[in-house]
């Protein structure tokens, strides 16, 4: 319907705005197009699926409604956002029941796919060398003490005094994994003893990217200076760009060359189901994109 279809695009809409993307004027037909035509696959697929939703359905729906009210807080305040939304809670059920219906149908249709013979991964590893070639990566780990962007210079001038400190502390000998648990203010790798795992050139801000490829393993930086404050730097690992052996990706490969396999099934089957309705597309065609 024009109701689904304009909830569907301010969703997308909003989703591509959150992500700093946006649909260039000249693709919004076609944008349009697209997503209408998914909304006619999933209802074709919802028609089909309904006569045998998953039995475990009313598990899953009202285990999804205690997940939002605890993630909003409390029944009452999930009733309130549903009510500013104009949804009741009989047809956010709903919209439960439909998307889990579609969801186990498509998992049905995609576990459907072949699995990819010996060979088959073989070959398509020896024909895409270019897809397991893997840069060189550092391990690194770091200590952060934050600078807001408003810090006054004797803010700025405490924060590097103790981020020296420090430094001083590491070269000295002290546990850098406890001092990153203890002072580091980076909250995604503090409680892991400032670990940032492997990364590849150009992940990290430059300041921080050149630092971490010029240090020799369990080397300690000095002081870094970045946009989120002052860093202290110690690479822990490296890893040489080389091309990923076949015995290390064959499993993952098989699994991927099987989903890749189901997805064409389930893509298969919507098509023919397509086929096999009545769908009346009311929008103009979308005029060709502009150059």
């Amino acid at each position: 319907s024009p109701g689904e279809l304009n909830a569907a695009m301010r969703g997308l809409m909003m989703q591509f705005a959150q992500e700093g993307r946006s649909i260039p004027p000249q693709q919004m037909e076609k944008f349009e197009k697209d997503v209408l035509d998914e909304l006619i696959n999933r209802e074709l697929v919802l028609q089909e699926a309904s006569a045998k939703p998953p039995a475990d359905i009313d598990a899953k729906i009202t285990a999804e409604e205690a997940r939002v009210e605890k993630q909003v807080g409390s029944k009452e305040e999930f009733d309130k956002a549903l009510a500013e939304a104009g949804i009741t809670r009989e047809q956010y059920r709903a919209r439960l029941r439909d998307n889990f219906i579609v969801q186990g149908a498509m998992v049905n249709l995609m576990s459907g796919g072949k699995p990819a013979t010996d060979q088959q991964v073989k070959d398509f590893y020896d024909k895409n060398q270019d897809r397991f070639r893997q840069p060189d990566l550092v391990r690194a780990r770091h200590i952060l003490l934050r600078v807001a962007p408003t810090a006054t210079d004797a803010e700025k001038e405490a924060k590097k005094a103790q981020i020296q400190a420090l430094q001083v502390r590491v070269k000295k000998g002290e546990d850098f994994a406890a001092l990153a648990k203890q002072f580091s203010e980076d909250p995604g790798s503090g409680a892991n003893g400032g670990d940032l795992g492997f990364f590849p050139r150009g992940a990290m801000v430059p300041e921080f990217d050149t630092a971490a490829f010029s240090l020799e393993t369990n080397q300690v930086s000095d002081v870094i200076t970045t946009q989120f404050g002052y860093h202290v730097l110690q690479v822990t690992e490296k890893k040489a760009a080389r091309v990923l052996p076949f015995d290390e990706v064959k499993d993952r490969l098989a699994e991927q060359m099987k989903r890749q396999n189901g997805a064409e099934i389930a893509q298969q089957h919507v098509a023919e189901l397509r086929k096999g309705a009545k769908v009346e597309v009311l929008l103009e065609a979308p005029k060709p994109a502009q150059p």
